[in-house]
């Protein structure tokens, strides 16, 4: 028997073809496979080339709402093989294809997510990169509050049910009133003035009160929550009650003299009449010397009206007197009256200074003077009285207006 030749497959011929036949064919595949391997170019032997993933973010804890930007760029794949794709999976349920390393997601939910990019180069190796995004949840804002009420209402306002979803620890921060700027920055819905859980508000007007709490976790997560209360005027019903008033003033003048007094009548009513009465004390013997002569008078600069009157006697038996009267002022209301309001002093004022009812108001200047108080018996050559006693009362009548809230 020859030697076998060398090669890659040894065809033993021991009497048994099916045995060598097998042998030979199992030999033959062997080699082929191993040339296959070694013409191919590749590194590995046990499957294709594969890149090497590396991924990176700009930030991994956001709030709910925010974006992260995720980079890729930094991956790599093997000489003579080409990155072609870039598969996103961002972890809650979203995923992107891209031929590029960047890629941006918004996470619009709170809770923690593994985003992960997988590398694939154009012999089909791949590999895959991590990373974990903590997503911060805004506070849940619960406001209890009512959205009408009426002038002078105390309301509460009450968000102490508000809660964080992680369970952190919340601020809060109450403006209380768009329409003013308490800290007087130039900016009326950016003011603290409370920072309590719940409020309680004092509605000292009519008309829309608006303003917002914001709350915020102790990652500073912020939410804010604006806030309106409707609020109305009251009803009001008006009576106006009759009353009188008397003041009085008394004095001694010397002939020439003037004696003036002002003051401020009716400042809470409506004046519909006055009369004004100045007497003098008599004479010691009347009738046997003329009466002393006195002028008593009267100036409301506001309502422009001035008037005077000289004492009289109307018999020798009673002192001499002189008059100031004057009715219809100011209209009568009749009956029962109802008004809107936000307040009783403020429907007062506005009945007080209603148009065509304003007679009277202000300051009014009584006056009295002493015109002629001579002769009077003399007593050797010099007279003993050379005035005169007098006395001046005067009686307003007054419209008061009775207010008070009805029931509806």
């Amino acid at each position: 028997m020859g030697k076998e030749p060398h090669g890659c497959v040894s065809l033993l011929n021991d009497g048994s073809g099916s045995r060598l036949m097998t042998k030979g064919v199992r030999s033959i595949l062997a080699c082929f496979l191993l040339a296959s391997l070694l013409l191919s170019g590749c590194t590995s032997v046990i499957g294709p080339p594969e890149p090497k993933a590396r991924l990176s973010v700009d930030v991994d804890s956001i709030h709910a709402g925010e974006a992260v930007n995720f980079d890729a760029r930094e991956s790599s794949t093997p000489d003579t093989t080409v990155i072609v794709e870039f598969l996103w999976d961002f972890g809650d349920g979203t995923t992107h294809s891209s031929t590029q390393g960047l890629a941006t997601h918004v996470y619009e939910e709170q809770g923690t997510y593994e985003a992960s990019v997988q590398v694939s180069n154009d012999q089909g190796g791949a590999d895959l990169a991590r990373w974990t995004i903590h997503v911060n949840g805004y506070p849940q804002v619960s406001l209890a509050m009512p959205t009408t009420a009426k002038v002078s209402d105390l309301v509460t306002l009450d968000a102490s049910s508000s809660a964080d979803p992680e369970g952190g620890v919340l601020a809060f921060a109450w403006d209380l009133n768009w329409s003013a700027d308490s800290d007087i920055d130039g900016d009326t819905e950016n003011d603290v003035d409370s920072t309590e859980t719940s409020v309680s508000l004092l509605l000292n007007s009519s008309g829309r009160r608006s303003g917002s709490v914001t709350v915020t976790d102790d990652q500073g997560a912020s939410i804010t929550r604006v806030w309106s209360i409707d609020v109305y005027t009251r009803t009001w019903k008006v009576v106006w009650e009759e009353r009188r008033i008397s003041i009085n003033w008394s004095g001694y003048l010397a002939q020439g003299e003037t004696w003036a007094e002002s003051h401020v009548p009716g400042t809470d009513g409506r004046l519909l009449a006055v009369n004004a009465t100045l007497t003098l004390e008599m004479d010691l013997l009347p009738g046997t010397q003329p009466q002393d002569n006195f002028t008593l008078g009267i100036a409301v600069p506001d309502s422009g009206w001035t008037d005077e009157s000289q004492t009289r006697q109307e018999n020798f038996t009673k002192p001499a007197t002189a008059y100031i009267e004057r009715e219809g002022m100011n209209p009568r209301p009749v009956g029962e009256q109802v008004y809107d309001a936000d307040h009783a002093d403020d429907l007062r004022e506005q009945l007080l200074a209603e148009v065509g009812a304003r007679f009277g108001q202000g300051e009014w200047v009584w006056s009295v003077r002493a015109d002629d108080a001579d002769p009077d018996f003399l007593v050797d050559g010099f007279d003993p009285d050379e005035g005169n006693d007098w006395d001046l009362t005067v009686e307003f009548i007054v419209l008061m207006p009775r207010v008070s809230e009805l029931s509806v």
